[in-house]
């Protein structure tokens, strides 16, 4: 507990049975958490850690997922400063990944193969403040975060659209019709549906309205 209210967590891992089975082991094994979200779309796990004002006490996130995998995540959620401790899974041999791990800022990494018996005391260490396992290089939350640089958090791309995208996006939001989006940013009306198909595969969604019910959600616009 935290504060009077349960640990919060989140998990992504795009293998989306292997997100489910271990939100069940948490469950399970830690009652006193409150699972906020589970999702397989690691983009979308990057934005709720962002901009939900309900964000997780905990991100636990698969190591090797699609598009944004684990470490590229934590090192963009470290760039804005964000107070979500983090804890990666991975089916891989840990010795080999435990170098990037540490260096990208979470702090605790557990095998797959023993994530029943290791995910309640990884949680509870890295909710407290500490690290898991110790002794692998690993820096606890207060740590990473007195040593982020976070003056310039959109310089690596930590934003999660393109500034072309924003355009056409906010254009949409401003009922613009797509001919007129596309004269105004000189641009064909192809290219336009492309940016908005690009800009949907981030986030999960197959629809424009979606889409901007999304980007009005999480302020992204």
């Amino acid at each position: 507990m935290k504060n009077g209210r349960p640990i919060r967590l989140a998990l992504v891992d795009n293998d989306r049975c292997s997100a489910e089975m271990m939100a069940l082991l948490i469950g399970r094994t830690i009652p006193e958490a409150h699972m906020l979200w589970v999702t397989d779309n690691p983009s979308l796990a990057l934005e709720r850690c962002l901009f939900d004002p309900r964000k997780p006490d905990i991100l636990i996130c698969d190591l090797m997922m699609d598009g944004l995998n684990g470490v590229r995540l934590t090192e963009r959620i470290r760039q804005r400063n964000v107070q979500v401790g983090v804890i990666v899974v991975t089916s891989y041999d840990l010795v080999t990944y435990g170098e990037d791990i540490a260096c990208c800022g979470a702090q605790a990494l557990i095998s797959k193969r023993d994530f029943a018996a290791t995910i309640r005391e990884a949680v509870k260490s890295v909710f407290d403040g500490g690290t898991y396992p110790h002794g692998w290089g690993l820096h606890s939350l207060e740590e990473t975060l007195h040593t982020v640089d976070a003056a310039q958090p959109e310089a690596d791309g930590a934003r999660l659209f393109s500034d072309r995208e924003l355009a056409v996006l906010r254009l949409y939001a401003h009922r613009v019709p797509t001919v007129e989006i596309a004269r105004r940013l000189g641009i064909g009306v192809e290219t336009v549906y492309s940016y908005v198909k690009r800009a949907m595969r981030k986030v999960g969604v197959t629809r424009r309205g979606e889409l901007l019910d999304y980007c009005e959600r999480y302020h992204v616009l």
